[in-house]
């Protein structure tokens, strides 16, 4: 590490990204607004880089000062995952290993997979992380997840997947709505729909990617919800369509209210994929758990 760029620089410059002011900064950080100041200015000596542009007071991250943020992310992630576990550990507990799947539910078959572990489970611990930023594969990267559970195409050399199950994405609509008559549904169909997802963010290998995009048309109407289940039940009170995995929706289609449609002819497959970090030794906790899940999957595959 470069001289200036120590851990306690970098706890800086987040607590300078998350709060926006070197005021509030020094705050959540315990220290004056002098000395965060202070220590800004020396880095900046040290390194002989700016890392700030100063505009009213306020600090916007150059081009190199996004870059340590970039990097200043990961690296503290990973110490203070470490420094959890170690604490873990001294009180007794395995190795932790914190699972998510950004806001597709996993309340329906992760209790069932946990069980099936038997005596494997007491090598590690599990935690399960809801609310976590999407996509979930960057909360795998930052530190804050071990393993995600996720959809569509992952490609970043950071991450390494694990194959869980083929699904197809389908069209989520109310019972009764006048597009339930059709064979399948094209993406004009959603045009003056009130469209219900939970992200504003293209995802690639998803609806946006695949389906809107090429017909060059998108809902006028689109609203986040950040829960799938809650999706769901909007749906099902009439008030949007939506498009899901058909694994996320295919029992609460059971219970009345709700119909589901194939997306285009052909329709739209996807695939699900349990992502660790890359440089996971074979052998540690997540990768363990990663392998477990993929076996227990390939033997569980969804109901349609």
């Amino acid at each position: 590490m470069a001289a200036g760029l120590d851990l306690k620089v970098l706890r800086m410059l987040l607590a300078l990204h998350r709060h926006g002011s070197v005021t509030r900064a020094a705050a959540a950080l315990g220290i004056t607004q002098s000395a965060l100041s202070h220590h800004i200015r020396e880095t900046e000596r040290r390194t002989a880089v700016a890392l700030f542009h100063r505009v009213n007071r306020r600090l916007h991250f150059t081009a190199m000062g996004e870059e340590i943020l970039g990097a200043a992310k990961t690296i503290v992630g990973e110490v203070d995952r470490v420094e959890s576990d170690l604490e873990l550990f001294r009180k007794g507990y395995g190795p932790v290993v914190r699972i998510g799947s950004g806001a597709y539910g996993c309340e329906g078959w992760l209790p069932r997979f946990i069980a099936s572990l038997g005596a494997d489970r007491g090598q590690f611990d599990i935690e399960i992380l809801a609310g976590q930023p999407f996509p979930p594969v960057n909360a795998v990267i930052d530190g804050a997840l071990d393993l995600a559970i996720c959809g569509g195409d992952v490609d970043d050399p950071r991450v390494s997947a694990l194959p869980l199950f083929e699904d197809e994405l389908v069209g989520v609509l109310p019972s009764g709505h006048p597009l339930a008559g059709r064979a399948h549904l094209v993406p004009g169909d959603f045009r003056d729909e009130i469209y219900l997802s939970y992200s504003t963010v293209p995802e690639k290998g998803f609806e946006d990617d695949r389906f809107f995009r090429p017909a060059k048309t998108l809902p006028r109407r689109w609203v986040k919800v950040a829960d799938v289940a809650m999706i769901a039940e909007m749906v099902r009170a009439g008030l949007g369509v939506s498009i899901l995995s058909k694994w996320a929706v295919a029992e609460r289609v059971g219970r009345g209210g709700i119909e589901i449609k194939r997306l285009t002819r052909e329709g739209l497959p996807t695939r699900w994929q349990a992502v660790i970090r890359a440089n996971e030794l074979k052998d540690s906790a997540s990768a363990k758990l990663g392998r477990h899940l993929s076996d227990w999957w390939a033997k569980h595959p969804p109901r349609s």
